[in-house]
């Protein structure tokens, strides 16, 4: 048989053009859900089906004779069912086993173009030779499944690998439908060879007509599919950002973050609620949120849940629990979470207030302060005149004549005077702060000199004063009568504090960051966690004489020489006060002038 050239250039175009849009769609169909996987899988079946037919018409078009056609409509359709189910066969196989899925491609080719034959020449007896038309099962096969492969197994094909697949696919049509009709011979009344048939010219541009609109058709379906595409991409991107946003704002928040479930199950943790609990997101996630309430709060906080299910966003403070066994308090605020206009948990944050609330007690600490400051200051300027005047009148009859008795009694007039005048300077400690010349104190001997002052007072109540020194010399910068008194005060507490007797140790050594270290041992009554949370607030005494200042004065003479003190206590066992002071180096680095107390 002979062929118009162009005709068949066309069949082979349009193979190429309908195996590159159905392979463009059978991969789509892998990667989607399952709904619009059954979609681009039918719609590549469909195509590839068409794409088969449309080249075996085309082709068929081309081959240059007269002939008496009557179409079987039986035939047509069967052919074109035929395309399409062993295409959608060969294309659900191709990611499970590409050996059937080529068989599969091959066979539905060979069946179309035999079927196609039958409907084209129902009156002609058409036979084949058995050898050429088994290369041309073999062009199918082989071409088919490499192709199938290439686009397949190969990952993600880019451009020119798709192109090159398609190329393939359209050889096994072309070279199974070209090769079989050199293969095939009929004999009708009907067929005889023309050299020049006037009918060509219209059947060249009907061929072309179909080759166009065809081209067209399946054009605007790959279009789609690629705008398809890119707005997947474009929701996959959104999707990646809003997931990325999500991270940061859970993962990276400062604040705990967690999300609960409507059954009360925990269902995220990030890394800030894992170090506020000491809870691992392992331990917490499946666990039920009230795993983390203080016992106290877990019937108000079910609440409060209730009322966040119901639709509304609460902040409230709780009680949280750690994993050492230990107690804070937070500020939690849930808020509840929709999927599709339907509350489906809760989405919470978790603020530790430990902070807060020392802020908030310093600031109680400074009005308090304020208070006491001004009061100290007006009853200081009040004893102050009177001694002043007292100091003048003994100091003047101290330089009139008198007899020695006298003298001795004006003399003690005037320590007593001078004493009150150093407990009135030590009042102003309360008041502004005031400019204090200091000088390099050593301690060990401070020491020494405060627990042979206070031996007898402790005697009278069977309270044995204990000094170790873990240090020969611990030199500070500060004012001596300033130290010596908050010694002395913190000394006498722990005397008072064992009114049965007991022992008081006083231990001096040096820290690890060049400061010196001061312990005062008891073997007193102790105190709560309560009572200690008090210790240092003005007015605030656990003596029943007490004035509540003693503690206070003494806390701020150690600030004021930029050290620390520090409360350990256990009732009925005792108390350890912690004093640290800057040593003599260290102190001198950090500023060489006066400072403020």
């Amino acid at each position: 048989m002979e062929h118009q050239l162009y005709i068949s250039a066309l069949s082979v175009i349009t193979a190429v053009i309908y195996s590159f849009v159905a392979l463009d769609f059978a991969r789509r169909s892998s990667r989607k859900t399952n709904s619009s996987r059954r979609l681009w899988l039918l719609s590549a079946s469909i195509t590839m089906g068409i794409g088969i037919w449309g080249m075996h018409f085309v082709g068929m078009m081309s081959i240059n004779m007269s002939l008496k056609v009557h179409h079987d409509l039986s035939y047509l359709l069967l052919c074109m069912i035929f395309a399409i189910g062993g295409a959608w066969l060969a294309f659900y196989f191709a990611k499970k086993n590409l050996f059937i899925s080529a068989v599969i491609m091959g066979t539905s080719m060979i069946g179309l173009h035999y079927f196609g034959m039958m409907a084209i020449f129902p009156t002609a007896a058409i036979r084949y030779d058995l050898s050429v038309f088994s290369l041309a099962a073999a062009c199918a096969y082989l071409f088919s499944g490499l192709a199938m492969y290439r686009h397949f197994k190969t990952g993600r094909p880019s451009f020119l690998s798709h192109f090159f697949s398609s190329v393939l696919m359209a050889a096994a049509m072309a070279g199974l439908h070209y090769t079989a009709e050199k293969a095939m011979y009929m004999k009708s009344q009907h067929v005889h060879h023309m050299s020049h048939d006037p009918s060509l010219g219209s059947l060249t541009l009907i061929a072309t007509a179909i080759v166009a609109v065809a081209t067209l058709f399946i054009s605007l379906l790959y279009m789609m599919g690629k705008w398809s595409d890119q707005q997947l991409k474009l929701k996959s991107a959104l999707l990646k950002e809003s997931k990325q946003q999500n991270h940061s704002l859970i993962e990276l928040n400062p604040d705990g973050v967690y999300i609960i479930n409507k059954d009360r199950t925990l269902t995220v943790v990030n890394r800030s609620l894992e170090e506020l609990t000491g809870f691992t997101s392992e331990e917490l996630i499946g666990k039920a949120y009230t795993f983390l309430l203080a016992n106290t709060n877990a019937p108000r906080m079910e609440s409060l849940f209730q009322r966040t299910l119901g639709g509304e966003s609460l902040q409230v403070e709780t009680r949280i629990r750690q994993k050492n066994g230990n107690v804070f308090d937070a500020e939690v605020t849930n808020i509840p979470y929709y999927v599709d206009n339907e509350i489906r948990g809760i989405v919470g944050t978790m603020k530790d207030l430990t902070v807060v609330r020392q802020v908030e007690q310093r600031i109680r600490e400074s009005e308090k302060l304020a208070v006491v400051g001004e009061l100290a200051a007006g009853v200081a300027h009040e004893i102050r005149n009177p001694l002043t005047t007292l100091k003048g009148f003994t100091q003047t009859m101290m330089n009139a004549p008198s007899s020695p008795e006298m003298k001795n009694y004006l003399n003690i007039m005037l320590d007593e005077i001078e004493s009150i005048n150093l407990i009135t300077n030590e009042f102003m400690v309360l008041a502004k702060p005031h400019m204090t010349i200091t000088a390099s104190i050593n301690v060990v001997p401070l020491i020494k000199q405060v627990t042979t002052l206070l031996t007898s007072q402790a005697n009278l109540t069977n309270v044995i004063i204990n000094s170790k020194f873990l240090i020969e010399c611990g030199e500070i910068r500060g004012e001596k009568n300033q130290i010596k008194k908050m010694l002395v005060n913190l000394l006498k507490n722990a005397i008072e504090a064992m009114p049965e007797g007991g022992n008081v140790t006083v231990t001096a050594t040096a820290g690890n960051t060049g400061n010196v270290l001061i312990y005062i041992k008891d073997e007193g009554i102790g105190m709560s966690s309560g009572e200690l949370q008090q210790l240092g607030q003005p007015f605030y005494t656990t003596k029943k004489s007490g004035k509540g200042l003693g503690l206070f004065v003494s806390k701020k003479i150690i600030e004021n020489h930029n050290g620390s003190v520090r409360f350990k206590s256990i009732p009925g066992e005792g108390t350890i006060v912690e004093i640290s002071l800057p040593g003599l180096e260290e102190t001198m680095k950090a500023d060489n002038t006066p400072f403020i107390s």
